[in-house]
């Protein structure tokens, strides 16, 4: 078992080592988030080549409170990729909001790849989200 931390080994370390980590097998690390199949489905509609603001967006209305913290992460990148062009539109979609607070809840679930992705994309689109950008300070 080298290179592994069994579980024994794991409870003395500190809560960053389990940032974002979600449990083997295709089981939801959170009883409200979609097994691993889904959120991998829902990733590659998000970052297909057709993919459109409008479409990410509908897709994290529709399922986003079933979103595991990666792909609520990665809706934030790919809405700021997509639409930078068109942030004025984006500041006034309410869907940002509601993108936002997720975003805020995910916040320790979190890698911190998932951490930059979130603050670039919210500083791209123009979105004031101090308590966002706070909690991802800390």
């Amino acid at each position: 078992m080298r290179g592994r931390i069994s579980h024994r080994q794991q409870r003395g370390r500190s809560p960053q080592h389990h940032r974002g980590r979600s449990r083997g097998g295709n089981y939801p690390s959170k009883s409200s988030e979609a097994p691993r199949a889904q959120q991998i489905a829902w990733s590659k509609q998000m970052t297909s080549q057709d993919a459109t603001v409008n479409s990410v967006l509908s897709l994290f209305a529709a399922h986003g409170q079933r979103f595991e913290a990666r792909n609520v992460a990665t809706t934030a990148h790919r809405v700021a990729k997509i639409g930078r062009k068109q942030s004025h539109r984006l500041k006034q979609d309410n869907r940002i909001n509601a993108l936002a607070t997720a975003c805020l809840n995910s916040v320790k679930d979190f890698e911190s790849q998932h951490l930059a992705n979130v603050a670039w994309a919210f500083a791209i689109i123009g979105i004031e989200a101090p308590v966002l950008f706070n909690a991802i300070a800390d």
